[in-house]
């Protein structure tokens, strides 16, 4: 609207303002509030319309609750353990279940098998692999351009029931794990094919076969009279020289250690003898251009293992004697060198010994260095059962290589805190590292998590299950399994649901009474929706469902015989009593009533009539409100402009008029000037 312009008269003394301000009032309240008047009456319609949708809705949610299968029938209650407090296990009743008390004991949850492969250092680049492995029976082919990367993708798209993954170590490497995509005993079934290929990515060990013996001879412990020549073979990424004729297991194992490898020597029962296997990390496989490469290998019997534990080594710097020989256990710590300088041990001075043990407990121990002290002497102090690392809960075992090395062994495969440090501490009260140390090879465990199956025992009955989800354990029950507790029995109690179905029914009665109490209030001379026929006939559909009858009944049959009464003023009330009476009763036939062929269903697509979007009732109302209120809009524009122009123009008239009037009286002041001017002259 235009702003009013004072177009009061000097000239005329007139307020022309106050008369243009006076016409265009009364023009706007004959066209322009009567629009305005009915957008704020449609606004108003619309939100009590969208308040009975959201009341609707309630009713519709509260009415699917009362139709749900089961309602009126079971709950279950679980206790947490007696013993810590935790919960064991949740259960959940169904409409089959019947009354009555379990005990149930958790002795074990059912897991998925998870297993790991060694760390490579690039996963994006090519592994130079070829062959193929299988994943739970489903094979895996590799080719050499493939990635780790690759290969993770060609191993979740087999659909072998797992899924894999790449874990970082730190910068682009990283390792393959392979997790089982279900809980059970079945777990993670990897086998190795053409090339070795599971080996290869360390998700096996490979092991020779079982022979008499870890100290002899390996020929002499196989019983071979002809035994295959020297030769080279490769472990996993380094490359050995084996003689069978004159080395034992212990012998190759230590030199695989030797060379950066990871091997030990294994015992097992074979029937009532001890044999004993050789097993490395990683593949074993002929050296290219050595002829008895192939029939070392051959000879031991070298085939896929088990995804077993690796165990960490701490190696030292290499000792060598006065003359630079490398020290045998013979050797003596006076004048021992390290890494070809010398350490200066004398007699008299002290080796200190410092390091954790794979589980990260602490080892401090020291040797005063006498005069006819050798390296054995040094391992058997760093191998000391009562203050060493031969003693705790978790053990290591030093050796000494043929190559000069300290090497430490975590007696525990798997993730280590092994370590080690020695320094010499002189009588003058000088110290000096002896050597340095590091870790030759790294503990990890291929198999990070065994699959296994779930156990509980319901009244003593042992059951075995793949998941922790047990359905036939109780009849009518789900047991969720939480928490294994061994040796804690609770009692799971299954009850009828009646607080759960009486509590239904309440939000239900309350949902319905809040439409009554919306209806009234536009009842009232002036609400936005008095006297609306869609509004009645809208809470009418639902006063007619709630008149629905259940043939199939034979006694609860309406929602009065179950406690649901309208007062006289259109009030749903509803009696405790007389439904707790009728659910212990005839459960079935309260089911029936508030369930598919009852009030539920008859609410549902009562309610569902009401608001469905764009058909429903209400929906369609506040369609046709929108549409109004646009035109309704549009016009009240146009009438505006209409009296903001009508008002300018009146403003330019009565300007013209008063400009006018103006004129008139600088000419009648002019004229009775000139008349005033020839009096005065006459005079």
């Amino acid at each position: 609207m235009t702003s009013p312009v004072n177009v009061g008269g000097l000239s005329s003394g007139l307020q022309w303002n106050n008369i243009v301000d006076s016409t265009v009032k009364a023009l706007e309240a004959r066209t322009v509030t009567p629009i305005t008047d009915r957008i704020t009456t449609r606004g108003k319609q619309k939100d009590a319309w969208t308040q009975l949708q959201k009341l609707a809705e309630t009713l519709n949610t509260n009415a699917r609750a009362l139709r749900r299968t089961g309602f009126g029938g079971f709950s279950a209650s679980v206790p947490t353990s007696p013993a810590t407090s935790r919960p064991l296990l949740s259960a959940t009743a169904s409409a089959t279940a019947t009354p009555g008390r379990s005990r149930v004991e958790v002795v074990k949850l059912a897991d998925t098998g998870k297993v790991a492969g060694r760390s490579i250092a690039d996963v994006a680049a090519a592994q130079n692999l070829t062959g193929g492995f299988a994943i739970n029976g489903t094979s895996i082919a590799v080719n050499s351009s493939d990635t780790l990367e690759a290969i993770r993708t060609k191993i979740n798209d087999a659909n072998a029931g797992v899924t894999a993954s790449i874990v970082s170590d730190g910068g682009s490497a990283g390792r393959l794990v392979v997790t089982a995509n279900s809980a059970g005993s079945a777990g993670v079934t990897i086998t190795d094919g053409a090339g070795g290929l599971a080996r290869e990515l360390g998700f096996l060990d490979t092991r020779s076969k079982p022979i008499a013996s870890s100290v002899i001879s390996a020929a002499a412990a196989m019983g071979m009279s002809v035994t295959p020549q020297p030769a080279q073979i490769r472990v996993g990424n380094v490359v050995v020289t084996a003689d069978l004729a004159s080395e034992s297991l212990s012998t190759i194992a230590a030199k695989i250690n030797a060379a950066g490898g990871s091997a030990s020597v294994e015992s097992e029962l074979f029937g009532s003898e001890t044999r004993y296997r050789l097993v490395v990390d990683g593949n074993v496989t002929a050296v290219n251009g050595d002829p008895a490469s192939q029939a070392i290998i051959d000879a031991m019997g070298f085939a896929a293992g088990m995804p077993g534990t690796v165990q960490q080594t701490v190696q030292s710097s290499v000792f060598t004697d006065t003359g630079n020989a490398t020290v045998t256990a013979a050797s003596s710590l006076v004048g021992l060198k390290v890494d070809g300088v010398s350490a200066n041990v004398q007699a008299g001075d002290a080796i200190n010994i410092r390091g954790t043990r794979g589980d990260g407990t602490s080892v401090t121990i020291g040797l005063v260095v006498a005069p006819g002290d050798t390296m054995q002497t040094l391992l058997d102090r760093i191998n000391d059962a009562t203050s060493g690392f031969g003693s705790g809960a978790r053990s290591a075992s030093a050796s000494l290589g043929a190559d000069g090395r300290i090497r430490l062994t975590d007696s525990t495969g798997g993730a280590s805190k092994l370590s080690l440090s020695m320094n010499v501490a002189r009588a003058g009260g000088s110290t000096s590292p002896l050597g340095s140390t590091s870790t030759a090879v790294t503990g990890r465990s291929r198999m990070l998590q065994t699959g296994s199956d779930a156990i509980i025992r319901v009244e003593g009955r042992e059951i075995v299950r793949a998941s922790n989800t047990i359905t036939d354990a109780i009849p009518g029950v789900t047991l969720n399994l939480l928490t294994a507790e061994p040796g804690t029995a609770i009692d799971v109690t299954i009850d009828r649901d009646v607080k759960g179905a009486t509590d239904a029914v309440k939000a239900f009665r309350d949902s319905y009474n809040a439409i009554r109490t919306f209806f009234d209030e536009q009842r009232v001379a002036g609400a936005p929706l008095y006297a609306d026929t869609s509004l009645r006939r809208v809470v009418q559909s639902f006063a007619d469902s709630l008149r629905t009858e259940v043939a199939g009944n034979g006694t609860y049959n309406t929602a009065v015989s179950a406690g649901l009464l309208l007062d006289r003023n259109g009030v749903l009330t509803f009696n405790e009593e007389t439904f707790k009476k009728a659910i212990a009763d005839k459960p079935g036939e309260i089911e029936n009533l508030f369930g598919l062929s009852g009030l539920g269903t008859a609410f549902v697509q009562s309610t569902d009539a009401a608001t469905a979007f764009g058909v429903g009732t209400i929906s369609a109302q506040l369609k046709t409100i929108n549409e109004n209120t646009f035109t309704l809009k549009r016009r009240e524009t146009e009438a505006q402009q209409k009296l903001d122009r009508r008002r300018e123009l009146l403003v330019a008239q009565f300007t013209r008029m008063e400009q006018a009037t103006a004129r008139l009286n600088q000419q009648s002041g002019s004229l009775l000037s000139s008349v005033r001017g020839l009096q005065d002259n006459n005079s």
